[in-house]
């Protein structure tokens, strides 16, 4: 009994886990360049099932798995619908890769190309942070701006600068550190994506899947809460009827 207690318990974190992570993606829907989440589980460590026969002697008899875990945070990085707003400092990228930004915390990596000029015409992403072109930050000069699909960046039709523009070899990897920006702890590759000027790129999440997967979760939330229910009325059955016989 004490067994269906842990089960269930378990049960019960794991789809709690999931709803967070779920209630993350819905908050992000509309946040540019933003990759949603799965919360993946798995069965907990097997233990041993061992029958007591009638001379009292252990047999094990098999194994069961009697958890289940939150394994892992998945990011599915699927591109998301490129959408056009004509703005000459709106950038997208089609395949892989990442712009490389400048934060207090150091390098780091966003899908977001939702840039402005700030006082000082540093381009920068919707939080202040200035992108990286490959001599550093780019303070551009007045002039008709255009970007190429390889990063390069003309003034007036002259080549002006080029963007950091970075892939890696494992995306798991990279953590999430909110604003659309992710960190590395591995070596950049050769960026292999394009770059369409004037487009943004949406949210990868498609909001009547999420919910379809959060009533899901909320289902087998309940059922598992009142798995473990039963099984306190049992153990309370067993303390309080057994045990006076």
């Amino acid at each position: 009994m004490i067994r269906g207690l842990y089960t269930a318990a378990s049960g019960m974190m794991v789809h709690l886990s999931q709803q967070e992570t779920i209630a993350n993606n819905l908050s992000n829907s509309e946040t540019t360049g933003f990759k949603f989440d799965l919360a993946l589980q798995r069965a907990a460590a097997e233990s041993e099932v061992v029958r007591i026969s009638s001379q009292r002697r252990p047999k094990i008899i098999g194994t069961m798995a009697l958890q289940t875990l939150t394994d892992s945070i998945y990011t599915n990085f699927t591109e998301g619908v490129n959408i056009e707003t004509g703005r000459a400092l709106d950038l997208a990228i089609t395949g892989r890769g990442f712009f490389a930004v400048q934060t207090p915390q150091g390098v780091r990596y966003t899908r977001s190309g939702a840039f402005t000029l700030d006082a000082e015409r540093f381009l920068v992403t919707e939080q202040g942070h200035r992108v990286l072109g490959m001599q550093g930050p780019l303070q551009l000069p007045a002039g008709d701006l255009k970007v190429l699909e390889g990063g390069q960046i003309l003034i007036d039709g002259q080549f002006f600068a080029q963007l950091r523009l970075a892939d890696f070899a494992d995306l798991q990897a990279l953590r999430k550190e909110g604003a659309s920006l992710w960190a590395a702890e591995q070596e950049e590759l050769a960026f292999t994506g394009a770059v369409r000027q004037g487009f943004l790129e949406g949210s990868n999440m498609q909001v009547a899947e999420e919910m379809s997967r959060m009533i899901t979760a909320l289902r087998l939330y309940e059922s598992n809460q009142r798995v473990l229910q039963a099984q306190d009325q049992l153990t309370g059955k067993a303390v309080n009827e057994i045990g006076t016989l």
